[in-house]
């Protein structure tokens, strides 16, 4: 087997719980943890791969990236060859502080690198890195509330920002944001549910009904044109991601019936349905962004096995956070659509192959390793279909946030 690498990613939102960063976790294919292979190696891995083999923006888009350090990746400089812009080193906490490291942190933050260091105490030893630091990390399964809060005051002339990380409850978020935490991490904020979306309200209704539609079978391109056409909001954002340079068309489209013929039912389906999810008001842009990946990686998953239906696989994907944008259960917010048998049961039960493919995707995305499986194939195989999704996503959502 070769010795190939995963790269998983964990969302850091801020106070409103956008997406501010994300975190690139490790592990190579055969389940061995950062530990297990070794730090610094894990760091550089991580490096060469998100920089040489996907691209930092396919990964992370235009956020942030907090990218583990350990002292030896520090000493040699291996951080100079990441982005400064896309970047933030992360100091472990078990990282040997010296002369040569403050050194090197000194020569980072004069680069105009930000620096976070991880799992803070106000222990003596941290004290010399304090006037680097931009971010400060509490893990908060093993400080105090009190103990953060008198943290917070004593620091809180520097200008550092503070982020919890490992919460996992609503009522930690409340209480840490209460206490002057800017930024939030943990398996809670990883669950898309947390993200707050409005009640079900006839727009929002017409937009679903809409996005049931035109995954019809048998729909024919006039029938398709006039659904469109009669909302003038997807027509344009539909024309708009045609004329975007992602195709290369030769010429520019600018009409909406010449646009569906040009392209064919299937792909204008795809885009309509992807736009009409961005058409939810007052959403996190993060919540439409999983769905995304989701969609793309179950339909890879079927690709890459040869299953028929791909695009029913995407579809289930697509759907798989619905209930999160319309706060209510997902039994109830499928029931009303005219979805297919097996794409309910695969969305609500996660039965099928389509169900398989959608339990595989997240449990990748939650960075359940042991719990990632489909079809007989390997974890490396699993993990660059996730991370081609991830870019490909990021790709779709410039244009659709236009």
């Amino acid at each position: 087997m070769r010795n190939d690498f995963l790269i998983g990613r964990q969302q850091i939102f801020d106070r409103d719980l956008r997406v501010f960063a994300y975190e690139l976790l490790f592990r190579d294919i055969n389940g061995n943890t950062v530990e297990a292979f070794g730090p610094t190696a894990a760091s550089n891995q991580v490096i060469v791969d998100s920089l040489l083999e996907y691209g930092l923006d396919q990964i992370v888009g235009t956020q942030l990236a907090f990218i583990n350090l350990t002292r030896e990746n520090l000493l040699s400089e291996t951080a100079l060859l990441l982005p400064k812009e896309k970047t933030v080193i992360e100091v472990l906490e078990d990282v040997h502080i010296d002369d040569a490291l403050i050194k090197a942190l000194q020569n980072l933050v004069t680069q105009g690198y930000k620096i976070a260091l991880d799992d803070f105490d106000l222990d003596e030893r941290w004290l010399p890195l304090i006037e680097f630091a931009h971010f400060i990390k509490l893990d908060i399964q093993k400080i105090t509330v009190d103990a953060a809060r008198s943290m917070i005051q004593r620091l809180k002339k520097l200008p550092i920002r503070f982020l919890a990380e490992k919460v996992e409850t609503q009522e930690q978020y409340q209480e840490y944001r209460a206490l002057g935490c800017e930024y939030f991490q943990g398996f809670f904020f990883s669950r898309p549910n947390i993200l707050r979306g409005r009640r079900l309200e006839t727009s929002q209704h017409a937009v679903l009904q809409l996005l049931a539609k035109i995954n019809q079978p048998n729909i024919s391109i006039p029938e398709l044109t006039r659904t469109i056409s009669t909302d003038v909001g997807l027509s344009y954002k539909l024309l708009r991601y045609i004329n975007s340079a992602f195709y290369a068309l030769p010429k520019k489209i600018d009409s909406l019936k010449y646009a569906i013929t040009y392209l064919g039912i299937r792909e204008i389906q795809r885009w309509a349905s992807l736009i009409s999810l961005a058409s939810f008001p007052d959403q996190s842009s993060e919540i439409i962004k999983i769905a995304l990946i989701r969609a793309k990686m179950c339909e890879s998953l079927a690709a890459t096995r040869r299953l028929p239906n791909s695009d029913q696989f995407f579809l289930v994907g697509l759907m798989s956070t619905i209930d999160q944008l319309l706060e209510i259960p997902l039994d109830e917010a499928v029931s009303s659509l005219p979805l297919a048998g097996e794409v309910k049961e695969a969305l609500v039960f996660h039965t099928g192959l389509a169900g398989e493919a959608l339990d595989c995707a997240i449990n990748y995305e939650r960075w359940q390793l042991d719990a990632v499986h489909f079809e007989h194939l390997d974890l490396g195989q699993v993990g660059r279909i996730h991370l081609d999704s991830v870019g490909w996503a990021n790709k779709i959502f410039e244009v659709l946030e236009r």
